[in-house]
């Protein structure tokens, strides 16, 4: 593995740690919450810049499925990203404090949307590329990679458990205006519930992303 795929790798490492972090705002307190968005957001702008190749391919070839599919999933990442800076700025009561942009309201609105949403695309994102992660750091290993199926699976059924006991649908569709986090929990058990659900999206990005090579494996046959 070259020196540019190791950076990238560290690089979603981070971003995977930070996400469910973030989630806990009320946990982890507003200004360390404010730092870490921004260190995020930073990331991000990272990982675009060591995958500006796929960015200036955009327009070049054809769209089959698979590859709408993953242009569509990453748009909506860029969008909710965009999104999460914007509102974080806005209703910022620490490092942004200077910026007077106005709008407040509608901004915690689009914070939490994005941020939800965010977590589940990402999530997603991060499934549908895992394939190609594995085989960066070359695991061959068939009985390994089943073990890993598996434990993904358990994981991912704990983070369905998890979706719904936390009612992770009614801040996806705004039924909620507020994020309520019980802060009287551990912050490392609330950390582990979020991570949980982003296992659970990651493997429905992942077997999203199986099924489109199947489909355009038939495709071509």
């Amino acid at each position: 593995m070259n020196r540019k795929a190791i950076i990238k790798m560290c690089i979603d490492l981070a971003m995977t740690i930070a996400l469910p972090v973030l989630m806990c705002y009320s946990i982890v307190g507003e200004t360390a919450h404010e730092v870490i968005g921004v260190m995020m957001f930073c990331l991000f702008i990272a990982h675009h810049i060591l995958n500006f190749g796929w960015i200036k391919s955009l327009f070049k070839g054809k769209y089959n499925l698979r590859r709408s599919v993953n242009t569509a999933v990453n748009a909506l990442v860029f969008l909710c990203m965009t999104g999460l800076m914007y509102s974080g700025i806005v209703v910022s009561k620490h490092i942004f404090t200077f910026v007077n942009i106005g709008g407040a309201m509608f901004a915690r609105t689009v914070h939490m949307l994005c941020a939800y949403w965010g977590l589940v695309l990402m999530s997603v994102h991060l499934g549908m590329h895992i394939s190609q992660m594995a085989a960066r750091i070359k695991i061959k290993n068939k009985s390994l990679i089943w073990a890993l199926r598996i434990i993904f699976g358990v994981v991912g059924a704990v983070g369905l458990y998890e979706f719904i006991a936390l009612k992770f649908s009614d801040y996806l569709f705004r039924k909620v205006q507020f994020a309520f986090i019980d802060i009287s929990a551990s912050a490392m058990l609330t950390i582990l519930q979020y991570l949980s659900i982003m296992v659970l999206f990651v493997y429905v990005g992942y077997v999203l992303q199986m099924f489109l090579k199947r489909n355009k494996k038939t495709a071509v046959q």
